[in-house]
């Protein structure tokens, strides 16, 4: 019989390419964790406790918690739900810089958007990292893509 858990903790992984000034683009990975029930569960009760320990404390400011207090109790709210349903997270990105053939992890900014700019660590050169739409089954007109 298969491990499945096995299955479950290693990192998926897409393809990217990453271009610079100099060279040919370079093949990169998308790094992706799977995220368990467990784990999006405590997650999700991080989220919310993190908005509700919030809420709680704005109670004590005067004025503005008419407006805080239902303000961080929707917050906690959407974050739970938002977070329960998130089966993948994506952990970064991990290339050869095309200009200085240094091997490397990228980190990427929140709300993962591609074509993403990034930054070389070893030669300090700005980088782009962009889908490749073949291999992800974009189509045509796809450079702009919400991962």
């Amino acid at each position: 019989m298969p491990d499945t858990h096995a299955a479950a903790d290693a990192p998926l992984s897409r393809p990217l390419t990453l271009s610079g000034y100099h060279g040919a683009p370079t093949a990169a990975r998308l790094l992706i964790a799977s995220l368990g029930p467990g784990q999006r569960m405590g997650r999700a009760v991080k989220g919310l406790a993190v908005s509700w320990g919030a809420m709680v404390v704005s109670v004590f400011i005067p004025i503005a918690h008419f407006v805080l207090v239902p303000s961080f109790f929707g917050i906690g709210l959407w974050q739970f739900v938002r977070r329960l349903r998130q089966h993948e997270q994506v952990r970064g990105a991990h290339g050869t810089c095309p200009d200085c053939g240094v091997e490397q992890d990228f980190e990427l900014s929140a709300g993962l958007r591609l074509p993403q700019g990034v930054q070389c660590r070893h030669c300090h050169r700005g980088l782009t990292l962009a889908a490749d739409s073949a291999k992800w089954g974009l189509g045509s007109g796809s450079a702009d893509r919400r991962v």
